[in-house]
């Protein structure tokens, strides 16, 4: 495990690009990576024109950079891009499910809050969303994110009744109905979901309606707000 006091002056990591924030003269970056956690770089315009490989910093591209201390923030120094998630482009409804992810990442995980097994699904979901349908993804990471972060029992504790039925019994008052057993089988199956199948999950349309409401609820209850990126998400 490594945090922010193991710099040491300069790293370089793998890293998912999370977020940009847009301001006049720079631009705020979040990523994840497997041994840091969640950093924030702050660039400057004028430093992105020149930054060589700089056309890979978009949401969920995939890329090394090398890091050094910047008071609360780290410093870019280099970037040598692996991919891009070309699919977040254009289409805004895929920009919109993307940004619900980020936002999502960013409320249940702290900077510096290291933990391997989110870097590796953030990665899958990364892999994913360059050719698989955006949306279902989301709402699976949406999902499996929640357990990881101890909000909803992990795969084998949803089986096992006395561990899980008071996460049932919270998922029942927020969404104001008892959980069909169809429901308990359909989160079970997307906690359980493994991003190197060749196929998605065969589920009804219905059914991931059902699931990314219930996520969103849920998302709601326990950050104790309504997510930007859903609320923009709900006016398309």
């Amino acid at each position: 495990m490594m945090n922010r006091q193991s710099l040491n002056g300069g790293f370089n990591t793998p890293a998912i690009v999370i977020s940009r924030k847009k301001y006049k003269l720079h631009s705020l970056f979040t990523f994840i990576t497997p041994r840091l956690g969640l950093i924030r770089a702050s660039l400057p315009h004028k430093r992105l024109q020149t930054l060589r490989n700089s056309s890979y910093l978009r949401p969920f591209s995939a890329m090394y950079i090398t890091v050094a201390p910047d008071g609360d923030y780290v410093k870019v120094s280099q970037i040598d891009g692996s991919y891009v998630v070309e699919s977040l482009d254009v289409n805004l409804e895929n920009i919109a499910y993307a940004a619900v992810a980020s936002e999502l990442i960013q409320e249940l995980f702290a900077l510096y809050d290291v933990d391997r097994t989110v870097f590796d699904r953030v990665v899958q979901y990364s892999k994913q969303i360059r050719r698989r349908n955006v949306r279902l993804a989301t709402i699976i990471l949406g999902w499996q994110l929640l357990s990881l972060a101890g909000l909803v029992p992990q795969r084998e504790a949803l089986q096992k009744e006395e561990e899980s039925e008071g996460f049932w019994q919270e998922l029942s008052h927020i969404i104001e109905k008892r959980p069909s057993p169809s429901l308990r089988d359909m989160l079970y199956q997307v906690i359980s979901y493994e991003w190197g199948d060749e196929n998605m999950l065969s589920l009804h349309r219905s059914a991931w309606s059902e699931l990314e409401r219930y996520l969103f609820q849920f998302v709601t209850k326990e950050i104790g707000k309504e997510l930007q990126s859903v609320k923009f998400l709900l006016t398309l």
